[in-house]
């Protein structure tokens, strides 16, 4: 990252604070210490790892900004909501909002789905997201300013092969975000998305380690234009441009952040 990344944040962000969810994530955490070296004070949620909780806490705290933690499942919208109310009590107001989480999902081919897989995705995901929107838009549309940023997927592009239960619901997430710029544009918000490809970090890096072979993984980065993988603080680069002021006449867009896989 350059000395001069600050400038990319707004002077704003050092009332208030960014509101990531999955922010324990191998992205989220990046996005987390992004936001906090951009000068904005951060409120992260977990689900499982307070561990890793921690750690993006401490990211934060390190760059000289405000960190607070919540462990909350995203299914359960009045669990969010009282989340979004206690961050909105501790820091002031919340001027971002970044959706960066997603349950862990296989690659399986849709013939081997179950009902109950689809359910329980759709639920952690769309429903997770959806959520988190309901409980924060009230706080942001009252403001009169306010972005979101959803990390999605690069594979809602087109039809991707044993990848759909990851590609389903952030194509139905990007929709959300789209009509949300369409929406609520005249009161003051953008929303944006951020879809990453091949990215050593969360689940694309399970998905390296677990499920493919090394002449597989081999095969996937001689595909890419730029012949590597991505990192995670790539991602985090996008994410915080989207909130920051430089993005300011950008709004239902989505950057995908891809190494050019989709071209």
């Amino acid at each position: 990252m350059s000395a001069d990344m600050h400038v990319l944040g707004d002077p704003s962000w050092k009332q208030g604070a960014a509101l990531v969810a999955g922010g324990s994530g191998g992205i989220g955490r990046a996005i987390c210490k992004l936001l906090a070296q951009a000068g904005a004070n951060v409120a992260l949620t977990y689900h499982g790892s307070r561990e890793r909780a921690e750690a993006a806490a401490a990211d934060v705290r390190e760059a000289g900004r405000e960190a607070e933690i919540a462990q909350v499942s995203l299914e359960d919208a009045d669990a969010v909501k009282a989340t979004v109310d206690r961050m909105i009590e501790r820091f002031g107001h919340l001027h971002s909002i970044v959706y960066a989480s997603g349950p862990p999902v296989h690659m399986t081919p849709i013939h081997r789905l179950t009902p109950d897989q689809w359910s329980k995705v759709i639920d952690a995901d769309v429903k997770g997201c959806f959520n988190l929107v309901w409980a924060s838009l009230p706080h942001l549309r009252s403001r009169g300013s306010g972005n979101l940023v959803a990390v999605i997927t690069t594979a809602v592009e087109r039809v991707p092969a044993l990848d759909i239960m990851s590609a389903s619901p952030k194509a139905s997430i990007e929709i959300l975000f789209r009509g949300l710029a369409l929406e609520e544009g005249k009161n003051g918000l953008r929303a944006n998305c951020v879809g990453p490809g091949w990215i050593d970090a969360g689940l694309g890096r399970q998905v390296i380690e677990n499920e493919l072979r090394p002449e597989q993984v081999e095969r996937v980065t001689k595909m890419l234009p730029l012949r590597r993988i991505g990192q995670p603080e790539e991602v985090a680069d996008a994410v915080l441009f989207l909130l920051s002021t430089r993005a300011a006449y950008i709004t239902g867009q989505t950057l995908s952040v891809d190494g050019g896989g989709q071209l």
